[in-house]
């Protein structure tokens, strides 16, 4: 699910930060954009080289002045032998960089690239180049692109869980045939026996139906454990609004296309969106917060210590 914001952060002297908060400020800052922040952090620039070969990343933070090298050698390292494209900030305490030759051209030409001379303010300017950096995240092609495959991905997590209780529960094939029934088809559809004939078991066939159908066979299954396990109570109650946060909103974005009106972008289909950026933010946290409820929901079903 492509909610997440990466930053490397390089500094000798990192753990001040931690220590005084501005990085969890970070993290907080891009949880309020709706984007689950992971910051890999630095301290000592010998390890650089396993970090920038192991992720990409939306942003690098990185003190001009390390102890051992200097930003524009970390940056030619970066640009020329990576081939990273990467935001970069440097940060330093001092400007005395801009009067040496041999930094001027190992800087010259770099894109997407930004200074901030003095630590005062630093957090704030931070915040202002990641704005920068998400104004393409929140472009409207990218956003439904986004969107649809984050709700995919619940879609097939919810596939996996459903397959986990299956298995728990040891229902047999006709049980879970007359569950599908009653869960998918209409009155006249129960009497049809074609598609039943088209798969052999649960797991050939459960795929196959519509992601409203499997959240409800998925509750479907919870429900007679919510009374074992508050926490499967807790879940359902979170999950409630599923249907509306994520299917839904998969399914408006799915079908509908990209209109301005005096001057308000919006997407038009068989009911209109008003798109903008708080918009996007919220649909964003939500999907962030069902997944966080079905990777809780896993590690609840995977504790041997719970006798589910």
């Amino acid at each position: 699910m492509k909610f997440e914001y990466k930053i490397l952060w390089i500094d000798n002297d990192l753990q001040s930060y931690i220590d005084n908060d501005s990085v969890r400020g970070i993290e907080e800052f891009l949880l309020e954009k709706g984007f689950e922040p992971i910051i890999e952090k630095v301290f000592d620039e010998a390890n650089l080289d396993q970090f920038i070969t192991k992720h990409t990343y939306d942003l690098i933070i990185s003190d001009y002045n390390l102890n051992n090298t200097t930003g524009d050698v970390v940056i030619k390292q970066i640009r020329d032998e990576k081939h990273l494209d990467t935001e970069i900030l440097f940060y330093t305490a001092q400007d005395s960089y801009m009067n040496n030759d041999q930094v001027i051209k190992n800087l010259a030409f770099k894109e997407r690239l930004t200074f901030k001379v003095g630590r005062d303010g630093l957090f704030q300017k931070i915040e202002k180049v990641i704005d920068l950096t998400l104004k393409k995240l929140l472009e409207l092609n990218a956003t439904r692109g986004l969107i649809t495959a984050a709700t995919s991905e619940l879609d097939v997590e919810i596939e996996e869980i459903v397959m986990q209780l299956v298995s728990m529960q040891n229902k047999s094939d006709k049980d879970l045939r007359q569950i599908v029934t009653d869960k998918v088809f209409t009155k006249m559809e129960r009497t049809v026996n074609t598609f039943w004939g088209n798969y052999s078991n649960f797991q050939d066939y459960f795929p196959k139906i519509d992601a409203v159908k499997k959240w409800e066979i998925l509750r479907y299954l919870l429900k007679p454990l919510k009374s074992k396990k508050q926490e499967i109570n807790t879940f359902l109650e979170n999950n409630k609004t599923y249907q509306d946060q994520v299917i839904t909103i998969r399914n408006q974005f799915a079908h509908v296309k990209a209109v301005e009106e005096n001057g308000v972008l919006k997407l038009k289909g068989k009911e209109d969106i008003e798109f903008d950026e708080n918009k996007c933010i919220e649909i964003r946290k939500n999907l962030i917060a069902h997944k966080g409820y079905i990777e809780i929901l896993r590690q609840i079903l995977n504790d041997k210590t719970n006798n589910l």
